[in-house]
């Protein structure tokens, strides 16, 4: 039956696509702004703000792109983006990005994230759902100069609405298959052309994907409950405020990993005895002064963030009992940017910059290893801070007409400290302290960028990027580490080289990114298993390499009819890391790294003069990734897979109504794997089966 349905979905879009040819079309001008070139800007302040203009390579995603492709939260983005790809752990406690082969898939992030200008520091943040959404930017290869540390990778930049731009009220319901409903509230309130407010609310309820077969529950339930409120004020012509404050309460019950035969290649099934959970809460907070003249522009950027989360697991997830453990953690980080900008429009331009930042994150582990009669609790409390002094310099007409230099430096300095408790108790004897340590350390590291830029003319530009990227250190804390010298990490660095080229063509109707890169990096920060003991620990390894290529095609290719193409190639490889005599890695594949990643989709607007339906919307999405290992060894891995979306929209007046399918030729894939060498056990998490839905919105 589900299969019935999912053809009937592919045959009406292309039914609507070729009985629509033979109607009358009237342009959609609501399509053209994301396409011309001179329209697509990024609304960073750090950056220019025309995509063309900035020497680094960037993907816009504007909230027709988000809705048209039902994006909800950032592992949707997951191939969307030219090699960029998460793992999806089935769990918000962990969202690791990979970009250009960078990334972590434990720990701190490689790849740094800012949301309406809050500064996003600890993956255990990244899962928020998406709603009341404008666009994402995603900039790729290092940007320590202008961000700092942990942006090895590229950022992430997301913003919400804002009411001096959007003044109506949206509702949207939606019901899908697997248990599938959510519920979107939002409201703006342009009261005049300088002050205005926006309250959005957001429900979640997901049934799961997959069942547990111990117990016949969901293996993947999930709830969530967001709000937003955002209030922007104009002062005056030459000053402005803005705040917004976000809040999630997530709450997901059991993890959907399946003991997986090696050998085979095939998940043997979801079996575990013990139920469990990830419940967070998650607040930011963010206050944005600005004021500007004709000559320059001042930024100050206030930010909080709290996080509490709480995940219960039957860490063995088979049908004994052998292990259970609760692992809370709480956060508290509030961080300070000053930033002075030049706006006129003379040929050299400056940017200097002053952050600051500290943090606290208490972590706590309860566990039993019931084998053993053991019960373990490991107390991490981490206080970090750090500053940093940033510049950067732009020349036009640098020694030649229309060839532009931007140089710029970044001094950034962290210290962390780590009190590190650990006590112990077997059977029914007394609880005993195993370890009391207080850790330190501190981390300096100068960031330098230089790029060339040469516009052959309005509508090509190249350019030549060299930049220098920074993860700290770091420590490890697992409690079956017994050597002092694996409880800490050294610092990650890495060089960028990256030519690339951004052309629009044919009126401004087809617009090209083109890119190259190279990527040498010193000390890898690997996730390793701990010898002789359970769980993982980062390790650094000696150098690792990853070049490859990314294309990025948008363009109208008739009226109404809009067209994208992206691809990215990652060749990421170890180039020395050697643990032994017996275990040598160099040439292998780095974990998590697909080879190739592929997006495309075409977009149809039709709009009819007479009649109750004004618009029909049709949307092809379908995204590739490339095989990816999931161990150090190359032993594991993922072929290649593609999964294609489909969704038809209805438009009449304010009402939309809208059908939409995901991987709707139900592709089996695997979304991760990990091993719990102690009972010698693999595990994946699959990837989400075929799924339908329909939405309706209405907008006043």
């Amino acid at each position: 039956m589900k299969k019935i349905i999912l053809s009937i979905v592919i045959y009406s879009l292309f039914t609507a696509f070729a009985q629509a040819q033979n109607l009358r079309v009237i342009t959609d001008t609501t399509n053209t702004p994301d396409i011309l070139i001179d329209e697509i800007t990024v609304k960073s302040p750090k950056e220019l703000p025309l995509v063309r203009e900035i020497p680094t390579s960037i993907s816009l995603l504007p909230a027709r792109k988000l809705e048209n492709d039902e994006i909800h939260s950032l592992t949707d983005i997951s191939s969307k983006v030219p090699n960029f790809f998460m793992l999806d752990y089935g769990s918000k406690l962990q969202s690791s990005v990979f970009v250009r082969g960078i990334g972590s898939r434990l720990g701190s992030p490689s790849v740094g994230l800012y949301v309406d200008n809050v500064p996003y520091f600890e993956k255990t943040t990244f899962g928020f759902d998406f709603f009341d959404i404008e666009r994402v930017e995603v900039l790729r290869g290092p940007q320590g100069t202008l961000y700092g540390r942990n942006t090895m990778g590229g950022i992430i930049n997301v913003f919400s609405k804002s009411p001096l731009v959007y003044d109506e009220t949206n509702i949207s319901v939606t019901a899908g298959t697997h248990g599938y409903y959510n519920v979107n509230v939002n409201h703006y309130n342009r009261v005049d052309d300088k002050f205005g407010y926006s309250i959005s609310g957001n429900y979640l309820n997901q049934n799961g994907y997959f069942t547990n077969n111990f117990s016949g529950d969901p293996a993947d339930d999930k709830y969530s409950a967001s709000g937003r409120a955002r209030l922007v004020w104009r002062i005056s012509d030459n000053l402005m405020l803005e705040n917004t404050a976000n809040y999630e309460k997530s709450e997901q019950y059991g993890f959907p990993y399946a003991l997986y035969n090696d050998s085979t290649n095939r998940a043997v099934g979801i079996s575990y005895d013990q139920e469990s959970s990830y419940k967070r809460d998650l607040f930011s907070d963010g206050l944005v002064l600005k004021y500007q003249n004709d000559v320059f522009q001042f930024v100050s950027t206030s930010s909080y963030q709290f996080y509490d989360g709480l995940m219960a697991v039957d860490q063995d997830f088979t049908k004994n009992k052998i292990y259970f453990f609760e692992i809370g953690d709480r956060q508290n980080m509030v961080s300070q940017e000053l930033m002075l900008k030049s706006l006129s429009p003379s040929k050299y331009k400056w940017l200097f910059g002053a952050y600051g930042f500290y943090q606290t994150m208490k972590q706590q582990t309860q566990g039993d290893i019931y084998t053993s009669k053991v019960n373990q609790d490991i107390r991490s409390d981490f206080n970090i801070s750090g500053y940093a002094l940033f510049h950067q310099s732009t020349f036009d007409d640098f020694l030649v007409e229309n060839l532009s230099l931007t140089a710029g430096i970044r001094f950034d300095v962290e210290k962390d400290d780590l009190d590190y408790t650990f006590d112990q108790a077997v059977g029914d004897n007394p609880v005993s302290n195993l370890a009391t340590e207080d850790y330190s350390e501190n981390f300096t590291e100068i960031l330098p960028k230089v790029a060339l830029k040469y516009a052959f003319n309005n509508s090509l530009n190249t350019y030549a990027t060299v930049s220098k990227g920074y993860k700290s250190g770091g420590f490890n804390t697992n409690t079956s580490i017994v050597l002092e010298e694996d409880r800490s990490f050294d610092s990650e660095k890495s060089w960028n080289y990256e030519l690339g080229l951004k052309s629009s063509l044919a009126g401004n109707r087809l617009f090209v990114d083109a890119a190259l890169f190279y990527i040498d990096w010193q000390d890898q920060q690997i996730d390793v298993p701990v010898p002789g003991g359970r769980g993982n620990m980062k390790k650094n390894a000696g150098e690792s390499v990853s070049k490859g290529a990314e294309l990025f095609v948008k363009g109208l290719l008739a009226d109404n009819l809009e067209a994208t193409l992206g691809y990215g190639y990652t060749h990421a490889t170890f180039a020395d890391y050697v643990v032994s005599e017996e275990l040598n890695y160099n040439d292998n594949f780095i974990p998590y790294v697909p080879r190739h990643t592929i997006n495309a989709s075409l977009y149809k607007t039709f709009e009819f003069k007479n009649g109750f339906l004004e618009k029909l919307i049709a949307n092809l999405s379908y995204k590739g990734v490339g095989k990816h290992y999931w161990s150090l060894d190359n032993s594991v891995y993922q072929d290649y897979y593609g999964l294609l979306d489909a969704k038809l929209s209805f438009v009449t007046g304010k009402f939309r109504f809208e059908i939409w399918g995901k991987n709707i030729f139900d592709t089996s894939y695997n979304t991760y794997y990990f091993e719990i060498s102690s009972l010698h056990n693999s595990y994946v998490q699959m990837g989400k089966p075929a799924s339908l839905g329909v939405n309706l919105k209405v907008a006043f």
